[in-house]
């Protein structure tokens, strides 16, 4: 017998959580009687907003569930709900704790498995093994598999911005005096690692080479100051083509803004996610790290990929998640990405004869 009522554990990261909008929405649309309740950070509950069956409980276990009494405290809180069974799709010390609680009160209980073996074969130094390992959203959707439930993962979009929503970012847009009569370019350069990052010199020039052929406005997202303080050199540099949404909108309306582009150049990031799932159209460059060890863009062909040939930097890739060295010393992974053929990949992707 099934179960009708599921907990979902997943605390971060940002884009990992994320990336479970897919399966949630493709196992309610076979079973939508099913009850699902996820337990995450609160900053992240806005992205289960718009599925229905869908119930979202906000934890804070920074701070008022922090530390093994905070996660007593809210196991307490969680068993009120009787679920039927736990699925933890995160597979932390703070999840193994919480389902621990809640095996030993009698609750069945799941885990996902994040494939750490064959991770580690596939980024270690010497002797990789490289194949193309599951996504991270089929690893998710593989625990509900084993349960018995029965479904296929639905095409995308998957993120889908509430209609609210969507007026206020057109209302912004408003305001700003943006009306599109040219193809809109999301840029997020950024991630939290430095072997996931271009070189954030080269954008200026991949500006100049793209506004040389068409003219586009550049809308540019991240967050924290050192970011905007770059954006803000290149706002400086092309005043009329750029416009900075960092320290702007919140992320519900990054989102929306997102559906509204003709394309999003980013790098292995929370964003590339974002974009992804909100179905518009994606460049992602990699660097250290590597599509198929599971956190590509999920649906999406080679075409939305850049990056150098494992054949041709067989280091790559040196990590799952990314680091801040290099053990060439030179991050060849990025600096051999030029600006010249980021531009011809973004011409490709708009439908534009490069003149590169």
């Amino acid at each position: 017998m099934l179960p009708k009522k599921i907990l979902i554990l997943r605390f971060s990261a940002m884009g990992d959580v994320v990336l479970l909008v897919p399966v949630l929405r493709s196992v309610l649309a076979e079973y939508p009687e099913l009850q699902i309740s996820v337990v995450t950070r609160p900053k992240f509950t806005s992205f289960f907003k718009h599925l229905s069956n869908v119930k979202v409980i906000a934890a804070d276990v920074d701070q008022e569930f922090k530390g093994f009494g905070g996660l007593w405290r809210l196991s307490r809180k969680l068993k009120a709900e009787k679920f039927d069974m736990v699925i933890d799709e995160h597979d932390h010390l703070r999840t193994k704790i919480l389902r621990t609680l809640f095996f030993l009160a009698g609750t069945p209980t799941l885990v996902f498995d994040k494939g750490r073996s064959d991770k580690k074969k596939f980024t270690q130094a010497e002797n990789k093994i490289t194949k193309v390992l599951p996504h991270t959203v089929e690893r998710y959707s593989d625990v509900f598999k084993k349960i018995g439930f029965n479904f296929s993962l639905l095409q995308g979009p998957h993120l889908i911005s509430e209609p609210d929503i969507r007026n206020e970012v057109a209302q912004w847009l408003e305001a700003e005096g943006l009306v599109k009569s040219e193809p809109w370019i999301g840029v997020a350069p950024f991630a939290m690692h430095r072997s996931k990052i271009w070189p954030v010199e080269n954008y200026a020039e991949l500006f100049r080479i793209i506004l040389e052929q068409k003219k586009c406005r550049f809308f540019l997202f991240g967050g924290g100051q050192k970011e905007i303080d770059f954006f803000n050199t290149l706002k400086k540099e092309f005043p009329n083509q750029v416009t900075i949404v960092a320290g702007v909108l919140k992320l519900n309306k990054e989102i929306a803004l997102m559906q509204k582009l003709d394309l999003m150049l980013c790098v292995d990031s929370s964003n590339m996610h974002f974009a992804t799932l909100a179905g518009t159209p994606i460049l992602s460059i990699w660097g250290g790290t590597h599509p198929d060890v599971g956190f590509g863009p999920f649906q999406r062909s080679e075409n939305s990929i850049i990056q150098i040939s494992r054949e041709e930097l067989t280091c790559r890739p040196c990590s799952v998640y990314g680091k801040e060295t290099c053990a060439r010393g030179d991050f060849a992974c990025m600096t051999r990405i030029t600006p010249q053929l980021v531009s011809h990949r973004v011409m490709e992707a708009l439908n534009l004869k490069s003149k590169i």
